[in-house]
């Protein structure tokens, strides 16, 4: 598909909540499926662009991957964690929501 568009004072403004909501793209676009950018070959280039895309792609993306995994390997590894109120429901809409919220015990799991 093909779009001419006018260079005379022309603004051209891409929404990303309509690409990444829209079921041609991410069928259950709504649904909560991390799962879905697994086959990074399934997902067309330039539809997800929480960090931008091709030469404008924020430089940070690569750092902030890196220091969530490094946060979420040392809190799973060096705690200990309980839920304080076992058998808690929950919703998912699209992310887990607890109605009354979630407590949890975080213990280290050799003293500091």
């Amino acid at each position: 598909m093909l779009y001419k568009v006018a260079t005379f004072l022309t603004q051209v403004m891409l929404s990303t909540s309509m690409t990444h909501m829209d079921d041609s793209i991410f069928p259950h676009a709504s649904r909560f499926d991390p799962e879905r950018f697994q086959n990074k070959a399934s997902v067309p280039p330039y539809s997800f662009l929480s960090f931008g895309g091709g030469a404008r792609i924020c430089p940070g993306y690569e750092f902030a991957r890196l220091e969530t995994l490094i946060t979420i390997h040392y809190l799973v590894n060096r705690f200990i964690w309980k839920l304080c109120h076992p058998g808690i429901s929950f919703s998912r809409e699209p992310f887990p929501l607890f109605k009354d919220g979630l407590e949890i015990e975080i213990e280290p799991r050799t003293p500091l």
